[in-house]
């Protein structure tokens, strides 16, 4: 962890060096600057088999701009503006109705040490706004957060064809509206203060990545140290259930994915994805909010073992047209955490699992070469053997369709 460290705080060193010499380059009789825009805008409806269906809109925005002041060094900076709209969700634990509003800006430095080795720094900050229901104002959300942070990759050339790649980056994570309310309650009036924060945390990342002709190998691990968020406990300690040690997770991926042309027109990118989350997270279950009777306790509730698989085909009807489909399957089996029946009662003898399909379907029109228009059918289905949805969706069906356009200069 401490090499890591160093790693890691050596690349911001580096990176800052880079910034400040940044007009020296500037001034080189090879300038070139190149503009970058790019405009993404989704409208379309879900149906879900639950609930009600709506109207969704997505945005996705970027301005960016590449200064190449010589054939080794290229400075990339830009701005992304993201917004995501109610509609099906992926990730478990959102409803249908959440919306998030992304603003990114991110500044980049590549630079080709020899024909063999490159060096890629970057410094980041990221703001996200979300939304939980239609009457909530912006600014205002319990999960609201601000990303501040950097990466440094470093890679060698074997070949045209074969790149291996080692990257480390470090962020914080800062939720400025959220507040534990259970610490608060068990803690009094006048205790907001000592309770906010509870969701800050830093991250740390390292990565390996090869690429060998269109195969690509990565494995990667995340972990998250809590600032001061503490463990649950099962007893009742010093007015408190939260114990000394705080909350720590770690997360390792491993992916393979490989691109294969079959004949002119015929193109499929199978992968497959592994995750394992570990965390000393536990979690109490109270009855009622303010109820007086001894909570049940879950050790070990967050783990996870997670494994997804991709199959995205296109094939080129003609110079214009394009038809894709991606099905994609994901299963997840949670390590100690028991589902709970339609009246909230946990089930003992069994534990959570949730699996996903989803097709997702395109016809791609392309007139030009900065444009292109989509008409999309995307089928999602969700099952669990956790059965109680008062406040979340676990189980149902949905169809999502409508018109993508994209537009990059």
């Amino acid at each position: 962890m401490k090499n890591l460290f160093k790693f890691l705080r050596g690349g911001v060193v580096l990176l800052l060096a880079h910034l400040f010499v940044l007009p020296v380059f500037l001034l080189s009789q090879e300038l070139k600057i190149i503009p970058y825009y790019s405009l993404g805008v989704v409208e379309g409806a879900f149906i879900p088999n639950k609930g009600d269906w709506n109207f969704s809109v997505n945005l996705l925005s970027d301005l960016g701009v590449m200064v190449k002041p010589s054939e080794i060094h290229s400075f990339i900076g830009f701005y992304e503006l993201k917004y995501t709209g109610p509609g099906l969700k992926r990730q478990e634990g959102e409803k249908f109705t959440d919306r998030t509003m992304d603003h990114l800006v991110s500044l980049r430095h590549n630079f080709l040490i020899s024909d063999s080795y490159f060096l890629k720094s970057q410094i980041n900050y990221m703001k996200e706004y979300k939304r939980t229901g239609s009457n909530e104002p912006w600014g205002t959300g319990l999960y609201d957060f601000d990303r501040m942070g950097g990466m440094i990759s470093v890679g060698r050339k074997f070949s045209d064809l074969t790149v291996l790649s080692l990257t480390g980056q470090y962020h914080t994570m800062k939720f400025p509206n959220y507040t534990d309310l259970l610490a608060e309650f068990q803690a009094g009036s006048g205790s907001a203060e000592s309770s906010a924060g509870k969701q800050n945390h830093n991250i740390i990342q390292a990565g390996v990545s090869l690429d060998v002709d269109t195969n690509k190998l990565a494995f990667d691990i995340i972990l998250m140290n809590y600032t001061k968020q503490h463990i649950a406990e099962a007893t009742l300690s010093a007015g408190s259930y939260y114990g000394s040690d705080l909350q720590k997770d770690i997360i390792y991926n491993v992916s393979a994915r490989r691109i294969q042309k079959v004949g002119e027109t015929f193109t499929i990118a199978p992968e497959v994805a592994y995750k394992v989350k570990s965390s000393n997270q536990n979690y109490l279950h109270f009855e009622s909010f303010g109820s007086t009777t001894p909570p049940v306790y879950f050790d070990d509730y967050y783990s996870y073992n997670e494994f997804a698989f991709f199959v995205p085909a296109a094939i080129a009807l003609s110079k214009r047209f394009e038809f894709s489909v991606t099905p994609e399957w994901d299963y997840k089996l949670y390590k100690n955490r028991n589902p709970r029946n339609t009246d909230g009662v946990f089930l003992t003898n069994e534990k959570q699992s949730n699996n996903m399909f989803i097709l997702d379907t395109g016809l791609c029109f392309k007139p030009n070469d900065v444009t292109r228009t989509t008409l999309f059918y995307v089928f999602q289905n969700q099952k669990s053997n956790m059965k109680y949805e008062r406040y979340l969706p676990y189980n149902y069906t949905g169809n999502y369709m409508g018109i993508k356009f994209e537009y990059t200069f």
